[in-house]
């Protein structure tokens, strides 16, 4: 089955354009909204966007995914304007402005997780009433400087502070290095400087099986964020802290999904969120990594699957 995707964009109320991207029939009874997570894009989605319209039937459902301000193929992030709560609106704005009044099956990976917990403190009254399921999917509702992005929980979590600019620093070590040893061409500095980039992030990012692709996509996607962006959202997450809200998710179905071997993001913070979350069903992975829609696929796609179902009856 050929997916037609079709892209276009809307503009927030500041002014920023975002990339949307819809496959499916305006009139379908129900919308997937899939929200990626911090350095990704809507690529991170490719599996489910192809696999749900041949699970589920290409007339059953409508899915929506959109890049994040300051990632993909959006806008930059203005100064001031990365922070959870315009996050949020700008969730607003692609419900109010594409999904329209069609229910909702919302899907967050990582930050788009917490978009929809920060969604839940400002606006608890579109929770339920538009969006009537949801999927966290390898995210946290808090306390990420303890022990996060591969750090032991001895460590001071102001540490955490700089963990993940290994991403950049492996890259920018690479870079010196392959310099050094070069002829010279441009092309095969930045290739042999990917090559040399790789196996950290691989290490930091994804579990014990991944497709190559799959790495090779993610990597593509993290070299687009601008450097403001990536530090803005970073202190972001640092500063995210919404256990009170997922009391606000407690009337629809969700569920939570993460791999065991998740270093960005331990299993403790899908534990947490179940304790503070009892109607949820929680689900883990073994050997999966943080990128568990691109490294499990099949499950992702068939658990949003089974709450298309739920939500359409």
């Amino acid at each position: 089955m050929t997916i037609q995707l079709e892209r276009s964009g809307i503009t927030t109320p500041d002014g920023v354009r975002l990339n949307v991207e819809v496959a499916g029939p305006a009139d379908a009874p129900v919308t997937v909204l899939l929200s990626h997570g911090w350095t990704c894009s809507t690529r991170s989605w490719h599996n489910q966007v192809e696999a749900l319209p041949q699970i589920l039937g290409p007339d059953a459902l409508r899915v929506v995914t959109y890049d994040h301000r300051g990632h993909g193929r959006s806008d930059l992030a203005p100064a001031g304007s990365m922070r959870f709560e315009q996050l949020a609106e700008d969730l607003v704005t692609v419900l109010d402005g594409v999904v329209g009044d069609s229910p909702v099956v919302y899907a967050g990976h990582s930050m788009g997780g917490m978009t929809l917990m920060e969604l839940g403190d400002q606006r608890p009254d579109l929770i339920g009433d538009r969006i009537r399921a949801a999927v966290m999917v390898s995210t946290s509702s808090g306390h990420i400087g303890e022990g996060a992005f591969g750090l032991p929980r001895r460590l001071d979590p102001a540490t955490a502070r700089f963990a993940p600019r290994v991403m950049n620093l492996v890259g920018t070590r690479a870079d010196r290095r392959v310099a050094r040893h070069s002829d010279g061409g441009a092309h095969r500095v930045a290739e042999l400087a990917a090559n040399l980039q790789r196996p950290a992030l691989r290490q930091m990012v994804f579990g014990k099986k991944v497709d190559p692709a799959e790495i090779d996509l993610f990597m593509a996607d993290l070299a687009v964020v601008p450097g403001p962006t990536y530090g803005g959202f970073f202190e972001a997450i640092l500063e995210h802290d919404r256990d009170h809200t997922l009391k606000a998710l407690s009337d629809i179905p969700v569920e939570i999904m993460h791999g065991t071997r998740d270093r960005l993001l331990p299993p403790r913070h899908a534990n947490r969120m179940a304790a503070e979350l009892p109607t949820a069903r929680l689900w883990f992975y073994p050997g999966a990594g943080h990128m568990l829609m691109q490294e499990r696929p099949r499950d992702v796609s068939h658990r949003l699957a089974s709450l298309v179902r739920k939500v359409s009856a």
